[in-house]
Order: structure tokens, then C-alpha cells, then sequence
């Protein structure tokens, strides 16, 4: 009898059948300011790039861009992993990345 009284008081008020969006209860603020800090270095290699006439900096840039793109998936991989379908959508490159 005790036990089925705990477990009336903690059915909440939501329909069983209508799934509880939990992804703000999984939102991690410091993965999106990382995902957006490797963005903008990410534009900022390639705008250094573009300004770059020496060959030996030319190359420091190609080796950068790639570890700033490796770093850029396995930013995404982890938010794919925690569910955040709102952080996906919202850092997904515009072009070419």
C-alpha cells in the first residue's frame, strides 16, 4: 500500500504517451561556446590563408585548418552523442567546412 502511493506521487502531470523532451536537461553551455570558438578560428585560418605568401606559412596553415576540422567533428560527435539536435543544427557549417 505504501509502495503505490510513492508511486502516484511521482507520475507527473505529462501524458505517458507524448515523449518528454529532456534536451535542455542535457544542454552543455561550454560545448556550444567550444563548438563556436572553433568556428570562428576555423574562419579565421582561412582568411590567414588567403593572406599568406610564404610557403612554409602557407603549409602551418593547411596543417592548422586540419586539426581545427578535426576538432570541429569530434565537437559535433560529442553533441550528437548527448542528443543536443539543437546545438547540430545551429553550428552546422554554411558551405564548405
Amino acid at each position: 500500500m505504501l509502495e503505490r502511493t510513492h508511486n502516484q506521487t511521482t507520475q507527473t502531470l505529462l501524458s505517458n504517451r507524448i515523449p518528454r523532451d529532456t534536451e535542455h536537461e542535457r544542454y552543455h553551455p561550454e560545448l556550444e561556446e567550444e563548438l563556436k570558438e572553433c568556428l570562428f578560428c576555423l574562419k579565421r585560418n582561412e582568411m590567414m590563408f588567403d593572406l599568406e605568401v610564404d610557403t612554409d606559412l602557407i603549409e602551418q596553415r593547411i596543417y592548422e585548418r586540419q586539426a581545427l576540422l578535426c576538432r570541429y567533428r569530434y565537437l559535433l560527435a560529442k553533441a550528437r552523442e548527448l542528443g543536443l539536435h539543437t546545438v547540430l543544427t545551429k553550428y552546422q557549417p554554411a558551405g564548405q567546412v
